[in-house]
């Protein structure tokens, strides 16, 4: 057997050094990739980007990948590891992030500046005083909660009221309904009044694009009172699909009452309306709790209260969204005068006292 000899073994160890090399190449060209621009070669496209609160680092990792503005999650987290990110960063939306930037530049970008807007979501159905505790909370520095209920309950005091003829059809003071529910990006230098404003233009053009001033004309109602029965049906209604024949419930009571209903919506979230606004929860969280005796029994005197007061409430109850505002101001043509709420949530109802009693009897045993 021949011996290997010292140029065989040198040619060997070349080799095993080329593949090492080649090996340790290969890794720092696939790890210096991965940290890379998505598109490193253009202009890129500048992609909005929100931090929740709370997001854990992991979290947002896998957003930015999932928005196309890093190439690899897992190399984003091990970078913001050691730059420290976790433990720095601001939540709100930063508007500056884009494709042709590095992993190491969007870990400097989210590390270094403040966010350009706060997401700030105000869910329909929710009163004034709940969304003055929703923005207060958000962290915008310049929103003063006290402001904001100082103009939306009394509009005389809003500086620029005058910009907004729909609050011209107000019977009272207070801004209750017109301030839309939406997710806002609030821009950090915005303060109340400018909250104020972008929810109110919101409104307004939602009423404009939905033609909803002309649809309630069609049904008897001016925007005013269709805004007062729409925050009625949204905090009424829990399925989608019963929005339109519990507004043609209320409407039916309104504009073609029978000898039973009388005129009188008995509508139970009216009342919750009127035990809080005469009793206010100590927390925004404690608003539309469940009425402990009958309707007629609770906050009695109350111009909100639908059982003992005939008609419509003096102002809407809350902010009603845009599917609660449609079905207010175009309900179906129905004989419906009741309804009830079984327990999964899907209303039953009835055209007369003797069928929503059966109903009840049916469905809730009572």
């Amino acid at each position: 057997m021949r011996r290997r000899g010292p140029r065989a073994a040198i040619i060997a160890v070349l080799l095993f050094g080329l593949l090492i090399f080649g090996s340790v190449v290969y890794m720092w060209n696939t790890v210096s990739d991965v940290f890379q621009a998505v598109n490193p070669s253009d202009a890129g496209q500048t992609i909005p980007f929100e931090v929740p609160k709370g997001a854990s680092t992991a979290e947002i990792a896998d957003s930015l990948q999932q928005k196309g503005l890093i190439r690899n999650a897992f190399a984003f987290r091990v970078w913001a590891r050691i730059k420290g990110l976790d433990a720095r960063l601001q939540a709100g939306v930063y508007n500056k992030l884009n494709t042709n930037m590095t992993t190491d530049t969007i870990v400097s970008e989210l590390l270094d500046a403040q966010p350009d807007a706060i997401r700030v979501v105000i869910p329909e159905g929710w009163r004034l005083e709940q969304m003055a505790a929703r923005f207060a909370s958000s962290g915008l520095v310049k929103f003063n909660e006290q402001q904001f209920l100082s103009y939306t309950q009394n509009m005389d005091r809003f500086p620029d009221k005058d910009q907004y003829p729909i609050l011209r059809t107000a019977t009272g003071k207070s801004m209750e309904g017109f301030l839309f529910p939406a997710s806002y990006d609030i821009p950090v230098t915005d303060d109340t009044r400018a909250v104020v404003n972008v929810m109110l233009r919101t409104m307004v053009q939602n009423i404009r694009e939905n033609r909803l001033d002309t649809l309630a004309q069609q049904h008897g109602m001016n925007l005013y009172q269709m805004l007062i029965l729409a925050s009625i049906v949204e905090r009424e209604t829990r399925l989608a699909k019963d929005r339109g024949n519990v507004a043609s419930v209320y409407w039916n009571r309104l504009y073609k009452p029978n000898a039973q209903t009388a005129g009188f919506l008995n509508a139970d979230p009216t009342v919750q309306y009127a035990r809080d606004s005469l009793n206010p929860p100590k927390s925004a969280a404690s608003y539309w709790l469940p009425l402990q005796t009958v309707g007629r029994d609770t906050a009695t005197d109350s111009a909100w209260n639908t059982y003992t007061k005939q008609g419509l409430p003096p102002t809407p109850i809350c902010s009603p969204g845009l599917a609660s505002m449609l079905a207010a101001a175009n309900p179906p043509t129905t004989n419906f005068y009741y309804f009830l709420a079984k327990s999964n949530g899907e209303s039953v109802f009835a055209r007369t006292q003797q069928e929503h009693d059966a109903n009840q009897q049916k469905y809730l045993g009572n």
